[in-house]
């Protein structure tokens, strides 16, 4: 029962008869406000195209963004079809383009990119299995290396149990074209993962310990594949749609462009068509197909046809009935009277549940008729334009609105212990068709409602359905940690701590609000997320999902601390900041607890809070006699009302998606590393899509100034002794493509002008001192222990203040670098080779020339990946980097 989830407006997991195992769909895809293409007639038409075909499509694909939107978006929105979407990972190890975030914080994000972006393309399923994105993979055998080939099978066999998909649609071809080891795997699993999901004696502990059943999807497409190749099912995405007022490809591809960390805004819009074609796998045929569920009887009376099973007497009839009660509902629709269809709509809802009560809970069927009466509640809703919201206050909060309403209701994440009001109220245009109508609250995880120590106000009917309740978080309510976890960035599959939300993007809300009515003598049900009014000035106020969070969340920077050892011992600052959630007034203590032999300044400090949401910070100054080799942890602890926190969260926000929290440990990893460094360097950073490299900087004893666009256009740059362009600057920072010749004039007249890997937004030829390329194409090394080759040991940058040896390459993590020059001037002097299993040697990583008195360097190695990671080896050839032109 463990897969019965209950996520957004509907209930699609009902309870098994005793012996039956229970199957499954989710409706995933939550969050935001209603798109303007779900809403009112248009919304409406698009809910009963859904009624009248049982077809049902799974695509899979390895990362976010890779989803063919355009044909997601045809299928749903304009056949009807019940789409899901397999993601194998979470994109972690991706680029960021919209802030620091990087691995599981990215991942975080683009989870919440592509959930937005499944609701413009009317997706109803995500699901993702538990590998992560470990990097770029080139090859097939190298991704099969990194993640456990069984374990990510057994994951895709279970989603397709859960969701039983009639077609299944894998994005990739199988074949050097798809560009990406991740890619090459997703197309060799799916095949096997369509077989194996119908073998009982493959992960049978599905069956018998989960209450799946086996599931052989009747057909399995493969994309990727070109005109003139083998194809049977081409589809124009650039169909235009009438309800939706532009073609299906523009529709997706708008959703797409909201993966913005992946610079995906960047998508154009198209006019005319856009065919993509696709391979029926298991078919033996040349013959063309008009659609992916030709050969299948999707219609509601064809049900038994599909599923094989024996039809109980009268079920047929009643289902075509049904199926007609949806074609007059669709030929009546009236868009000044859209609840007029609403009899239709409900006749065709007794019908379907008149079936059901003859079939057995865990049938084939049954599964496919339950998906079919939540559709049928969801119209319903939507013909009688029912409209509900469900937010949560502070219990003081005026009931109207007011001149100060706005401020009093803004709440962040809410405690356990804590009082809360939660107000619901339910509109309708169509009032007059809606009986008994009751509201009620619900913990989705399944913890009893009684729990919460609810109490109901009297419910409000006129003008509108009102009802509030005053609850108390539970002692034990789950905090808004992402359900998945891992305990070092070399693990390349997630953990699970609550396998209730298993395969799904994220947890639910903390409560849901469920309205229950009758129309026509039809029960009618409907769920809602609890929010809460988050401030985002001075933009006004956005609704946020309510989330449970510890009273006093406790955090360190940096997590990772390098340390140089002295002789006479080491002292080094640890910054803490406590952000307090608890609503009054709070004290309490803070304190490191430290190894053995290690001294703080102070031992402790004394915390006062006034208010939720304040953030104070707090440094100890550590001193430790004779640091060993290894890593120490020390960990940061507060104590206040009787209880220990030493747990801190990053609050994951920005402006297009839901707030998330990644938590982590309130503890610093100290790492002895044997680097040396020049003498006060002052160094000039100029920030790009964000990073921690500035920390990694700072911890090697210089000086970081992070350079503004007022201090690139008249700043004095010769008082630095090294300037940085941080990793893709030049694609986010028009201020550095303005002042570039004042950049290029430093490093002419004496200074170390370095630059990180870029995209090609940098154009060497006119913004480097000499001539070189850097092409979309250009290649990357994506294995992290790829061997590399020092081409001139002899090189200045390799003999100090650190002797550098391929020793300095050992235990990176996740990639050697990224964006290589192809093509450079004579006057660059390339100074390592790497490269992939499998691919040519590359010299285009790390290139330095000697310009006029001083040096510009290109270096693409991935030192914003190994510096947060205390890699000793990227420390040392980095520190050489800023030390050049200095005793």
């Amino acid at each position: 029962m463990r897969y019965c989830l209950l996520l957004a407006a509907l209930l699609l997991c009902a309870s098994a008869a005793p012996g039956q195992p229970v199957l499954t769909s989710t409706l995933s895809i939550e969050g935001g406000p209603m798109l303007d293409t779900d809403k009112g007639v248009d919304g409406l038409l698009q809910r009963l195209l859904k009624l009248r075909t049982t077809a049902s499509l799974l695509h899979t694909t390895a990362h976010p963004d890779d989803e063919h939107a355009g044909m997601l978006t045809y299928m749903s929105r304009g056949l009807g079809v019940r789409t899901a979407l397999l993601t194998l990972n979470r994109g972690e190890a991706g680029a960021n383009a919209i802030g620091p975030e990087l691995f599981d914080a990215l991942g975080l994000i683009r989870t919440e990119e592509l959930r937005l972006s499944d609701r413009y393309y009317g997706l109803d399923d995500q699901y993702y299995s538990g590998a992560l994105d470990y990097g770029y993979s080139k090859t097939l055998e190298e991704s099969m290396r990194s993640w456990d080939r069984e374990m990510v099978l057994g994951e895709m066999v279970r989603v397709l149990r859960m969701n039983r998909p009639l077609v299944v649609v894998s994005r990739f071809h199988g074949s050097v074209r798809d560009g990406h080891g991740n890619h090459l795997a997703v197309a060799e699993l799916t095949p096997e993962a369509v077989t194996a999901a119908g073998d009982p004696a493959r992960f049978p502990e599905q069956i018998t310990e989960e209450g799946l059943q086996p599931w052989v999807a009747p057909k399995l497409y493969r994309g990727g594949v070109r005109e003139g190749e083998r194809w049977h099912v081409a589809l124009d995405t650039g169909t235009h749609s009438p309800w939706l007022g532009d073609s299906y490809h523009n529709v997706g591809y708008y959703g797409l462009s909201l993966q913005r960390s992946q610079t995906s805004g960047r998508t154009r819009r198209r006019l005319g068509p856009v065919l993509y074609y696709y391979e029926h796998l298991d078919s033996g045929s040349e013959e063309k197909e008009s659609s992916f569920f030709d050969g299948l009887d999707t219609s509601l009376s064809g049900v038994f046809s599909i599923t094989g099973e024996a039809a109980p007497d009268g079920a047929v009839d009643a289902l075509q009935a049904a199926q007609a009660q949806v074609d007059h509902a669709i030929t009546g629709l009236n868009a000044m009277r859209p609840a007029d269809i609403g009899t239709h709509l409900t006749e065709g809802l007794s019908a379907v549940r008149s079936v059901l009560a003859m079939l057995p809970a865990g049938g084939e069927a049954a599964f496919m008729l339950r998906i079919k009466e939540r559709q049928f509640m969801h119209a319903v809703g939507s013909a009688l334009s029912l409209s509900c919201s469900a937010m949560a206050v502070p219990p003081g909060t005026a009931e109207e609105p007011g001149p100060w309403w706005s401020a009093q209701a803004v709440m962040g994440p809410v405690i356990r212990g804590q009082t809360v009001r939660v107000d619901v109220q339910c509109t309708s245009p169509s009032d007059d068709a809606i009986a008994e109508l009751s509201i009620s609250l619900e913990d989705p995880s399944g913890t009893p409602v009684e729990a919460w120590k609810l109490s109901a106000h009297p419910m409000q009917t006129d003008p509108y359905y009102d009802a509030r309740f005053t609850v108390q978080v539970p002692d034990d309510a789950a905090f808004a940690m992402p359900y998945y976890f891992r305990n070092s960035i070399r693990e390349n599959h997630y953990q699970y701590r609550d396998l209730a939300w298993l395969h799904l993007p994220g947890r639910p809300a903390a409560l849901e609000a469920v309205v229950t009515y009758f129309v026509d003598g039809q029960r009618i049900t409907a769920r809602i997320p609890v929010q809460a009014r988050e401030a985002d000035l001075p933009n006004g106020y956005v609704m946020r999902k309510l989330q449970v969070a510890p009273a006093l969340a406790v955090s360190v920077a940096p997590r990772q601390r390098v340390i140089v050892p002295a002789p006479g011992g080491n002292t080094f600052d640890v910054s803490v900041e406590v952000l307090n959630n608890y609503s009054g007034d709070l004290g309490g203590s803070l304190r490191l607890e430290l190894p053995d032999g290690w001294t703080s300044t102070p031992e402790t400090h004394g915390l006062t809070f006034t208010q939720s949401g304040q953030r104070q910070g707090y440094t100890f100054s550590v001193s430790v006699q004779g640091l060993g080799p290894g890593t120490h942890d020390i960990r940061a602890v507060a104590s206040a009302m009787g209880q220990e926190f030493s747990t801190g969260y990053d609050i994951i926000r920005h402006a297009h998606m839901e707030t998330r929290y990644l938590y982590r440990p309130a503890t610093v990893q100290v790492s002895g590393l044997d680097v040396a460094i020049a003498p006060a360097l002052k160094v000039g950073y100029i920030m790009g899509v964000g990073d921690d490299v500035p920390s990694g900087i700072e911890q090697l004893g210089a000086s970081v100034s992070l350079l503004s666009g007022t201090d690139l256009a008249g700043a004095d740059l010769s008082a630095f002794d090294a300037i940085v362009i941080g990793t893709r600057a030049y694609a986010v920072r028009q201020d550095l493509h303005t002042y570039n010749r004042r950049l290029l004039d430093y490093a002419r007249t004496g200074g170390n002008l370095i630059v990180l890997y870029q995209t090609q937004e940098f154009v060497p030829g006119a913004m480097a001192p000499f001539p070189a390329a850097l092409p979309r194409s250009a290649e990357e090394v994506s294995e992290e222990d790829a061997p590399v080759t020092v081409l001139v040991p002899e090189a200045p940058i390799f003999q100090g203040p650190n002797r550098i040896t391929a020793a300095d390459f050992d235990g990176w993590v996740e990639q050697r670098g990224s964006k290589f020059f192809t093509e450079w001037d004579a006057a660059y002097t390339p100074l390592v080779e790497m490269h992939d299993t499998g691919q040519a040697p590359q010299r285009g990583a790390f290139l330095i020339a000697e310009y006029g008195e001083g040096y510009y360097t290109y270096c693409a190695l991935a030192f914003h990946r190994q510096l947060p990671y205390a890699v000793s080896g990227a420390y040392r050839l980095f520190a050489n980097l800023l030390s050049m032109g200095r005793e």
